[in-house]
C-alpha cells in the first residue's frame, strides 16, 4: 500500500484538512466480503468507503445501504467523519443523481460526506 498516495487523495481530491499527524496511520483494505469496497482508515479519525459505480440504475440502494454501513461503523468505531466515495469512469454523469440521494438519506448528517470521482483517483492504493 502506499499510504502517500492515498494521502494525497484525501487532502486534495477529497479536501480533508486533518491534522498531519492523523495520516500517520493510514489502514487501507480491499474491496471484499462484507465491504462495499475499498475502506480507508486514517489516523482513527476518518473512515472512507470507496465504490466503483458506473450506472444510474442501483444507485439510490448502493448509497442508502453504504451510508447506513459508514455511519454505524463511524459512531460505534468512534471516527469524527465519514466520506463515502463513488469511483466513476464518467463521475459527472452521476454526480447530480448522487447527490440528490444523498441528500435526501436520512443517514446523512454533519459528519458524513459523498464524493464523486474519476476511477483514476482512486489507483494505486494497494499496489507495491
Amino acid at each position: 500500500m502506499h499510504s502517500s498516495i492515498i494521502k494525497q487523495f484525501v487532502q486534495q481530491t477529497l479536501g480533508c484538512s486533518c491534522p498531519q499527524e492523523v495520516f500517520d496511520q493510514i489502514d487501507y483494505q480491499k474491496a471484499g466480503a462484507g465491504n462495499f469496497g475499498g475502506k480507508i482508515n486514517v489516523g482513527g479519525r476518518l473512515l472512507v468507503y470507496i465504490i466503483s459505480m458506473d450506472e444510474k440504475s442501483g444507485l439510490r440502494e448502493v448509497i442508502d445501504a453504504a451510508l447506513q454501513q459508514g455511519v454505524r461503523e463511524r459512531d460505534e468505531k468512534g471516527f469524527n467523519r465519514f466520506r463515502l466515495v463513488l469511483a466513476a469512469s464518467r463521475p459527472d454523469d452521476l454526480r447530480s443523481l448522487a447527490e440528490q440521494v444523498f441528500a435526501r438519506s436520512g443517514e446523512a448528517d454533519g459528519r458524513a460526506y459523498l464524493h464523486v470521482v474519476s476511477e483514476a483517483d482512486v489507483r494505486g492504493f494497494d499496489s507495491s
